[in-house]
């Protein structure tokens, strides 16, 4: 009897022993596992993203926002609450090292990137892509075959992602192809080339889109194989900013928001810049804009607008011509009708003066309509534009369109895809303005913006042909979009 006592107690014991091995066993891997985890928490309030210097991130010739990169940057720092701390590197393989380090968060790409695969890294979703071009001055004579590259000096952008093109000609051409300079890919890049002292120049297409209206005597002469896309990268280590970075791109994808952000940044540059209406504009602003330009300082501080606007507005209604005709019979610098110009209260629309003052006095109006449907920012002056274009009912009617499409109808994005639709009889007449052409508001629309981008960046840059325009930036409305 006392020896199957002692058994079944030792049983128990024993029992007792294991269940708290197994307890201390799982406090432990918890403990650990837990650690681990804090340790993979993003727990400051700041994050630090690496950078080169571009125009998407700093947008200093761009009137339209702080650049799309930065501005993507400081929405998803504004949702997580978190400050961005920005960290310019000297080359792209810096940063991926930084990052891989975690001395980086968040790297923004550059064209033509090489990324190694690392399930560590996550990459975003592709939300620009391009090709490589070469470029000449229209006074050289163009490529003739990719062979000519091998037979004279060629400049390249100063960064280590053109090293990997560079490499790819050379396994082309068979041949030794080394630039003798290698500038800052913007300004730097295409003054040389401007100033002939290169004849070819390797370049990636949304910069060369963007410097195009700048240096109209840089052209195209060839497309490479090599394309690029961009795309963030970060690193997989802090669980939660790796969520986090992949709800957010999800969430502006879905929403339209990526869309509308592309669209404010590119989507009014031309598929082809012509660069003999480029030589027009800046003859125009040399020759024919300063005789204007008193008046045009006057109206914008009168009805506080941004003058460079009104430069835009008078070159695309007019080409700074007093004595312009339209195909429908309008007449004078900003193209004023009659009928317009007896409510404004307009003497002689055809004098240019007169006719500035009542365009730029009608533009303040159609804003002022803007604000009261509740519009704001760039929807409102490009939906003002529309109006000014077409009348202000019909911007009413693309409105209505764009609801019903499923658009944004506080949205220009929205109301050029819904424009076009009402010179459609099956549209137009479901609203109550009937037929307009559609197509030349958004043209209208999207060419006034264009020129506004080119002056707003040639007042900055200060090339020959603007140095008219260096002074209307101090008369920009404070309330002016940013």
């Amino acid at each position: 009897m006392s020896y199957r006592l002692n058994y079944c107690i030792s049983s128990k014991e024993i029992a007792a022993i294991i269940c708290l091995l197994l307890v201390q066993g799982v406090l432990v891997f918890w403990y650990e596992y837990s650690y681990r985890m804090e340790l993979r928490q993003w727990t400051e309030d700041t994050i630090r993203i690496g950078f080169k210097p571009s125009q998407r991130v700093d947008a200093n010739l761009s009137p339209y926002g702080p650049g799309l990169d930065r501005e993507l940057v400081e929405l998803f720092c504004s949702r997580n609450g978190l400050t961005p701390v920005w960290v310019e590197l000297q080359d792209f393989r810096q940063g991926m090292e930084k990052l891989i380090n975690h001395d980086l968060q968040l790297l923004l790409p550059v064209p033509g990137m090489q990324t190694p695969d690392k399930k560590s890294l996550q990459r975003g979703p592709v939300y620009l892509e391009g090709r490589f071009l070469v470029l000449h001055n229209q006074w050289r004579y163009p490529l003739r075959s990719l062979e000519d590259l091998c037979a004279t000096d060629v400049v390249v952008p100063g960064r280590s992602a053109f090293d990997k093109i560079l490499q790819d000609v050379r396994e082309v051409l068979q041949c030794e192809l080394e630039p003798s300079k290698r500038p800052e890919p913007g300004k730097d890049f295409f003054d040389a080339l401007a100033e002939r002292r290169f004849r070819f120049g390797i370049k990636d297409e949304k910069n060369y889109t963007f410097w195009k209206g700048f240096y109209p005597e840089v052209r195209r002469t060839e497309e490479l194989d090599e394309t690029y896309s961009l795309n963030w990268l970060w690193s997989s280590h802090y669980m939660n900013l790796d969520r986090n970075l992949d709800r957010f791109w999800e969430d502006i994808k879905n929403s339209g928001l990526l869309d509308e952000l592309l669209e404010r940044y590119l989507g009014f540059y031309p598929k082809e810049q012509d660069p003999y209406e480029l030589r027009q504009f800046q003859h125009a602003l040399q020759n024919e804009m300063p005789k204007y330009a008193q008046t045009i300082r006057d109206v914008s501080r009168r009805y506080s607008l941004d003058p460079l606007l009104l430069v835009a507005i008078i070159y695309q209604e007019s080409r700074f011509d007093p004595g312009a005709t339209s195909r429908t019979g309008v007449r004078g610098l900003m193209q004023i009708t009659s009928h317009t110009a007896e409510f404004l209260g307009i003497e002689d629309h055809l004098d240019p003066h007169q006719s500035i003052a009542g365009g730029a006095r009608y533009l303040q109006m159609l804003g002022e309509r803007m604000d009261r449907i509740g519009i704001e920012s760039w929807d409102k002056w490009f939906m003002a534009l529309a109006a000014y274009n077409q009348g202000l009912g019909h911007v009413y009617d693309a409105r209505t369109l764009a609801e019903r499409q499923g658009y944004n109808p506080d949205s220009w994005n929205g109301l050029k895809k819904t424009y076009p639709l009402l010179s459609y009889k099956e549209y137009y007449e479901t609203v109550p303005r009937g037929y307009t052409r559609g197509y030349e508001a958004v043209n209208f629309v999207e060419s006034v913006r264009y020129y506004y981008s080119l002056l707003y960046g040639q007042a900055l840059l200060s090339r020959f042909e603007a140095e008219h325009l260096g002074g209307f930036l101090d008369l920009v409305p404070s309330d002016w979009p940013q």
